[in-house]
């Protein structure tokens, strides 16, 4: 099946920012990353950069400039005291939300702007409080030193996002696409193909019980040395020693110091290969933003 980033970059390119839009979406984003900031260094909890996010600190010193999210990652140690610290700090001005939490349908946690508005396309489904302005949270987890044994959880693990993901396709269909397929053969032959999966999925099993098995699959509960971010884009695309991520350097991103691994290299290679080169522009990443607000009531 047709990647679902491609195709919907492609038909709802109506949705693309305009400039304006986009500083006004990094300035949030980076006020949001500042109060987590905040948080994490009165509670000595430690997180990192991650993704594109980590990617924009090396190359741009910021955002890339065409990047509408901003990426996190800690430990589960570290998340354990930060999921408690946010909540108690600042629960009047950011939700976070988490796996099995409702009707989200992700398997990462993030953390929610109240009184913003931030509308994906492939999301526009969901209830109001899963579409605002957010900063994704990637927890990193103990996983097994065995090769073997970590490919046989990540094909279980990444199928049962996959279904989980079909089935809130079926579930909570967004009418952005549903409009748009009435047009274009296309996008309509590949959203009915999702939803006809999505639907056989749930007479088995739920959307809730496969990402329960995602939440149990995702650590092990000993610690090995080894390391993985199973929530990113795939159980097994970032797997590491330890240690990359407690080695640690600060790096600049908006004129402020935030923390990456030192071997910043290895991880940025593994997820970009050739990170220092500018992408052709038909191949830069953005979601699609069908309505985006901030300090407005939702």
């Amino acid at each position: 099946m047709k990647k679902q980033k491609d195709i919907y970059s492609q038909v709802f390119n109506e949705f693309v920012f305009s400039d304006s839009q986009i500083n006004l979406l990094h300035d949030t984003l980076f006020d949001m990353l500042m109060d987590i900031r905040k948080i994490c260094e009165k509670n000595n909890i430690t997180f990192l950069l991650s993704g594109g996010s980590m990617l924009g600190a090396v190359r741009h010193k910021g955002f890339i400039p065409w990047d509408d999210d901003l990426d996190i990652m800690m430990l589960r140690s570290e998340y354990i005291k930060f999921r408690e610290a946010i909540v108690r700090e600042m629960g009047d001005k950011y939700d976070l939300v988490e796996p099995l939490d409702g009707k989200y349908t992700n398997k990462k946690p993030k953390v929610f702007l109240k009184n913003s508005v931030f509308t994906e396309v492939v999301y526009a489904g969901l209830p109001s409080e899963y579409r605002r302005v957010f900063i994704d949270v990637f927890v990193i987890e103990d996983i097994p030193a065995s090769s073997t044994k970590r490919k046989l959880i990540g094909k279980v693990y990444d199928f049962a996002f996959h279904a989980s993901s079909f089935i809130g396709d079926y579930k909570y269909p967004s009418p952005i696409i549903l409009e748009k397929a009435k047009t274009n053969d296309e996008l309509r032959k590949y959203y009915s193909k999702r939803r006809n999966i999505g639907a056989i999925l749930s007479v088995f099993f739920g959307m809730r019980f496969y990402l329960k098995l995602c939440s149990k699959l995702d650590h092990t509960k000993k610690e090995t040395g080894i390391v993985g971010v199973p929530s990113a884009i795939s159980y097994n695309r970032e797997v590491f020693a330890k240690s990359l991520f407690t080695d640690l350097i600060d790096v600049e991103f908006n004129g402020e110091l935030f923390k990456i691994p030192s071997d910043y290299d290895s991880y940025l290679k593994n997820l970009y290969k050739d990170y220092m080169k500018l992408p052709p522009e038909k191949d830069r990443v953005v979601h699609s933003c069908a309505e985006f607000k901030v300090n407005t009531e939702v």
